[in-house]
């Protein structure tokens, strides 16, 4: 359980400082690379794009323009991983839900997302709900909670009972959900291939047998690791090895 609170601490200090502390750093050249692509200089677009996600900014409308400028550059593989990593920052995006199925739509394989699994199926809604979202939105109600529990204790009220019994109901929902929307995030990566063609090997050797081929674009989960190796999952019947050069996360 250690490790789940230090990721929940990373994860309040990440959420408090970007992109929301220090994005008005790179207004000037967030609006320049907008003006190559609206420029159709897409190669320049996605070259600023880059430089700007590599010097720290984490955002999900910057993944989302990078998505954007790779579908003009006929680059699925880069398009639909930075819709991924968008994805997690605005998942009620619809543009995006929809860009990100165009570009799905244009890879070989048309593979869909991996599925999420049975028990976010039963929270439903924390899929639409960012995990930094779901930090603000637990933090709130605990706030709100502690408020109510004090003028309890001072007034004793039945009304304050009342509140206090159902934010203490709505807190617990909304810790379950973090920790249900950590535990997807932490242990359900999902992969995109990223080069034009990759052999799923039986083991990480690449003299070992080819199960099965991949294109670019398509998407797998990631279940391991090993060295410059890993270990997918296409669905339950296909599973092996592939380099790591020819993922992205």
């Amino acid at each position: 359980m250690n490790k789940y609170i230090i990721k929940f601490v990373i994860l309040i200090i990440v959420i408090f400082q970007s992109p929301l502390g220090y994005a008005k750093d790179f207004i000037a050249e967030v609006a320049r690379a907008n003006d190559l692509y609206a420029k159709n200089k897409y190669q320049e677009a996605a070259d600023t794009y880059e430089s700007i996600r590599k010097k720290g900014l984490i955002n999900g409308y910057l993944y989302y323009n990078l998505g954007n400028t790779y579908i003009r550059l006929g680059k699925t593989g880069p398009a639909i991983l930075n819709y991924i990593r968008a994805y997690n920052f605005i998942p009620r995006d619809e543009n995006l839900q929809a860009n990100l199925n165009y570009a799905i739509q244009q890879t070989q394989d048309k593979i869909p997302l991996p599925d999420q699994g049975k028990i976010l199926t039963l929270f439903f809604w924390v899929n639409d709900l960012s995990l930094g979202e779901l930090i603000k939105l637990t933090m709130i109600i605990n706030l709100l909670f502690w408020l109510i529990l004090i003028a309890w204790f001072y007034y004793r009220s039945n009304t304050f009972k009342l509140f206090r019994n159902l934010f203490l109901l709505v807190l617990f929902f909304s810790i379950s959900s973090l920790f249900i929307k950590l535990e997807a995030q932490s242990n359900s990566i999902t992969g995109v291939i990223m080069t034009k063609k990759v052999s799923v090997k039986s083991s990480h050797d690449l003299t070992n047998k080819t199960l099965f081929e991949l294109h670019e674009g398509g998407l797998v989960k990631v279940i391991n690791k090993h060295k410059n190796w890993y270990e997918i999952r296409l669905n339950e019947n296909q599973k092996g090895w592939v380099p790591m050069n020819s993922l992205g996360t």
